[in-house]
């Protein structure tokens, strides 16, 4: 039973435990009061106080009416509401009536009153901490308020008795100094409610492997429609409510076959905080492989109504039904073959794309590859093609052994035995090096006497220029002509062997092997003839 002091005490506190309904206030949007002795005055929204009764022989008789906000606990689940006054003269009791009447406007008088459509029973009046409190249960009036959508309620005081003199009571009409309270906002209407949860959001499966990981690191989730690759898979959703963020609140889940079949199985989280995104996991031995099922949640709340001991639970919506397929088969070992580069044989020369295609095994329900060449540099993943297959290009650098590791994955994740490609790739060939100043093999030329050299192709292709080096001298590069070729001029500073290290270069700057061209520079340099004796003199 509630008292008039624990209402008052529920008006003004706040709540203290995580559980705790949701209080909130309907202020006044709107008052007024009527006079019988001035029957067309309008009082709207006076800033006087709130008289109701009759006052002494010739003062009339009195009935105020209040406009309280609503609007606030639309659509809620309500759970208390009380109506309360603060009396500043006239006798504490419950000689006054509320009433719940038609809508009040700046054209409400004694003669043009609105309808008194039901009176609220059970006055509660409270004297104690020095003031007086009177208050009425409205938890039925706000509860029909709220499931209509309603902005307001209007309510009416008047006297239980009118045709006595001296009954009046003046009631606060907008706030009051209350000696133990404080300042305090009168009349209040209290409405204590709860809202039911939201339509989980966020849905995901994941890729549990029992109860025991259900909270580990489980990868990518899985949305609707996907493929799990386990039979013990995760659920999870986001719980919100548009209650405090204090509340707790938990996810059901539900699977089963078909959308409303049987049940196949449920599973409970335990209370947690708004916002959070709970997982269950389903038990072993419920889910086969090869077969598509569908699994739903819904959010249950926790809160506490002021005054009890129990904790109570609304309930929200069921989300959409979410598919899921479950596939554990992995995908059969892929093969790897190429045109350009041969498997287990030298193929194309360094600087030579070359196309692989990557072709799935049995079963063949592969969604992409994996793949990774020697050396580490180049790696990646490609996704198949409708029929399976894909098509990687690598352009190799260097002329050593090289492998290709291809890793198939299917829709769920589910990954191939690896393959393993071998090839090598040819090198190019050194570019041809002649020269007919210092020809390979016979002394000629000399220390100082410089001798032009050509270079050539040999066969290599978009070769952009050599790069070249007598000795261990500096490295020099010279550019080609259209032919292909260039030439360049040397000039021995060492008698007899000396090598000239050649090398092409293509136009992606991929460099050939190196050509050593040796040739003998002469220790002396040609003779040259005696010049002409100058002619005899007569």
């Amino acid at each position: 039973m509630f008292t008039a002091l624990a209402v008052t005490a529920a008006l003004i506190a706040t709540p203290g435990t995580a559980q705790a309904a949701t209080p909130t206030g309907g202020e006044k949007t709107a008052w007024t009061y009527v006079s019988s002795k001035n029957p067309r005055t309008s009082y709207w929204n006076s800033s006087e106080d709130a008289p109701v009764g009759k006052g002494p022989r010739g003062a009339g008789r009195y009935r105020s009416f209040f406009r309280m906000d609503t609007s606030k606990v639309a659509g809620k689940h309500i759970l208390a509401g009380f109506f309360q006054t603060y009396l500043n003269s006239g006798p504490c009791d419950t000689g006054v009536e509320l009433w719940v009447t038609g809508e009040i406007t700046p054209e409400t008088t004694w003669r043009h009153q609105p309808k008194w459509l039901g009176k609220i029973d059970g006055a509660i009046t409270s004297d104690q901490y020095g003031g007086c409190f009177i208050a009425w249960r409205t938890t039925d009036l706000v509860t029909e308020a709220a499931a209509r959508g309603d902005r307001y309620l209007t309510f009416g005081l008047r006297s239980a008795d009118e045709r006595h003199p001296g009954e009046l009571r003046v009631f606060e009409s907008d706030m009051t100094n209350h000696p133990y309270f404080g300042r305090l906002r009168v009349p209040w209407l209290q409405m204590d409610y709860n809202t039911a949860p939201d339509v989980p959001s966020e849905p995901n499966a994941w890729n549990a492997s029992g109860p025991d990981e259900c909270y580990g690191d489980l990868g990518a989730p899985v949305g609707d429609g996907g493929y799990v690759r386990t039979t013990t898979p995760g659920f999870s959703a986001r719980l919100t409510d548009d209650d405090n963020g204090w509340q707790q609140i938990r996810g059901r889940f539900q699977w089963a076959a078909t959308p409303g079949g049987d049940t196949l199985g449920e599973a409970v989280t335990a209370f947690t905080y708004l916002g959070d995104a709970p997982r269950v996991c389903v038990p072993a031995g419920q889910l086969t492989d090869g077969n598509t099922y569908v699994w739903r949640v819904r959010a249950e709340d926790q809160y506490q109504p002021a005054g009890d001991i129990d904790l109570l639970t609304d309930i929200g919506e069921w989300s959409p039904w979410q598919t899921f397929t479950v596939d554990t088969t992995p995908p059969g070992q892929p093969t790897v073959s190429s045109a350009v580069y041969p498997q287990n044989a030298t193929g194309a020369p360094i600087g030579t794309p070359g196309e692989f295609t990557l072709t799935p095994g049995d079963p063949s329900d592969v969604v992409r590859y994996e793949y990774r060449f020697s050396l580490g540099s180049v790696y990646g993943s490609v996704p198949a093609g409708a029929d399976g297959t894909a098509t990687v290009t690598f352009t190799p650098t260097i002329p050593v052994p090289m492998t290709l590791t291809v890793t198939a994955f299917d829709r769920g994740g589910n990954r191939s035995p690896n393959t393993v490609y071998r090839f090598r790739p040819s090198s190019y060939p050194a570019p041809a090096v002649s020269s007919t100043a210092y020809p390979p093999g016979l002394p000629a030329g000399g220390v100082g006497v410089p001798g032009e050299f050509t270079f050539a192709p040999n066969g290599a292709k978009d070769i952009a220029g050599y790069r070249y080096r007598l000795n261990s001298g500096s490295v020099v590069t010279v550019p080609t002509g259209q032919d292909g070729t260039a030439t360049a001029t040397v000039t021995p500073d060492t008698a007899d062997t000396n090598t000239l290290t050649v090398q092409s270069v293509d136009a992606r700057g991929i460099a050939s092997p190196s050509r050593a061209y040796i040739f003998v520079v002469a220790d002396t340099p040609p003779s040259t003839p005696p010049a002409s004796p100058p002619p005899s003199q007569p």
